[in-house]
């Protein structure tokens, strides 16, 4: 794994105990694949009021942090225990190293500054989820 990515997936090792760069690569896109991608991961931080947060990491400029605790604003404590064991991350730790790769990886899944339109599965997901609520 190279380049800025690749980078930032080596020095969450150290952060996260030892998670090894492709385990957090993995676990980030577990992330965002359970969003529905990254329009859905963008709208769930929206409605956590983090959208200037993600917004900065699509856009061309500076990629504002967040924290353990912003995540799990977005993501419930139990889903972020699933994520962490479905990959083998200490739980205690997952928040955090999704702290660190999230902005990171929306940045290199946008690198023409624009969220790739959504996927069938995640519109089919959000429109069946509209449903059940009326």
């Amino acid at each position: 794994m190279s380049g800025f990515f690749g980078a930032i997936l080596r020095e969450a090792e150290t952060l996260a105990g030892g998670v090894s760069p492709q385990t957090a690569q993995n676990l980030a896109g577990t992330v965002l694949d359970s969003a529905g991608g990254v329009q859905g991961l963008m709208a769930k931080f929206q409605a956590a009021g983090l959208g200037e947060h993600v917004q900065s990491w699509v856009g061309g400029g500076s990629n504002l942090p967040i924290s353990a605790a912003d995540v799990l604003k977005v993501f419930p404590a139990d889903q972020i225990e699933a994520f962490a064991t479905q990959h083998g991350v200490p739980t205690g730790v997952a928040a955090g190293l999704l702290a660190q790769i999230l902005p990171h990886a929306v940045d290199a899944a946008t690198p023409n500054g624009a969220a790739p339109a959504a996927s069938p599965a995640a519109t089919d997901a959000s429109t069946d989820s509209d449903d059940s609520s009326n």
